[in-house]
């Protein structure tokens, strides 16, 4: 699995070039005008891991990125989730060149590109990285989640002060009496989800993600240790879209009020 993460790595610090010059160079109402820099982004991200691939049949890649406003006619999440849950040993590459389009336009440099890699339905590798920042996060099922060359485990231990993404105002009413804490939104979710595997927050809830938006951030969460499942508290948050990662003691105190 570690030669296609360091296909996967050589693509997004690629892209990230394009991608850091546009950003520096433009304010942000000519920022706004580049509402097609997430087909750019894909397409480069794709030919840079086809001119490395050597893996042939043995790997999708794309069309796996999606968004309604940039890349509605490449493909459907149904579609998506169709083939990361085929029964054969293919893997299959989800890209997400840019997460998120609105942070990079109002010039707030906490977006990043991800990468996913699946097999038979179960996540085996994910890259998330944050090219004006220039910081990388990756893991390996079963290796655990690194920033950069240092491991992340999430040792949060408070159950005061509790920090929270709670994307539903409807939810977020019905259970923020029971949390001792603020809200602490950032716009991007892959970004949420890293900080939620490192402690910097102590809950987030997502009624509905996609899947190129979940899908690095959960397995980095769960190899750091972090329990992460749907609102019926299955696993399979793929399936689902609906999620909630959170310390132990917290999911099993917020999850019953979400069904």
């Amino acid at each position: 699995m570690q030669p296609r993460l360091n296909i996967a790595l050589k693509a997004c610090r690629s892209a990230s070039e394009i991608i850091t010059k546009i950003y520096k160079s433009k304010d942000q109402d000519e920022l706004r005008s580049y509402d097609k820099i997430g087909d750019l982004l894909y397409k480069h991200i794709a030919d840079v891991i086809a001119e490395s691939y050597p893996y042939g049949d043995a790997d999708i890649l794309g069309p796996s990125y999606v968004d309604s406003e940039i890349m509605e006619s490449i493909t459907s999440s149904q579609n998506i989730t169709s083939n990361i849950n085929s029964d054969d040993d293919k893997y299959i590459w989800v890209i997400n060149p840019l997460d998120s389009y609105k942070n990079f336009t109002n010039k707030l440099p906490l977006f990043n590109i991800t990468i996913t890699i699946f097999q038979k339905g179960i996540a085996q590798a994910a890259i998330i990285f944050n090219p004006i920042q220039d910081e990388l996060v990756t893991a390996i099922k079963g290796e655990g989640a690194l920033y950069e060359n240092t491991k992340i485990r999430n040792k949060s231990l408070s159950k005061t002060k509790i920090l929270y993404v709670i994307d539903n105002s409807k939810i977020k009413l019905n259970i923020e009496n029971m949390l001792d804490g603020s809200e602490r939104f950032i716009g991007s979710k892959s970004t949420e989800l890293i900080y939620m595997a490192s402690g910097k927050i102590d809950l987030i809830v997502y009624p509905k993600i996609n899947i190129w938006e979940s899908a690095a951030g959960v397995l980095i969460c769960k190899e750091a240790g972090v329990f992460v499942t749907d609102f019926a508290g299955e696993d399979d948050i793929y399936k689902s879209k609906s999620l909630i990662a959170s310390k132990e003691w917290l999911h099993k105190k917020i999850l019953p009020e979400l069904n």
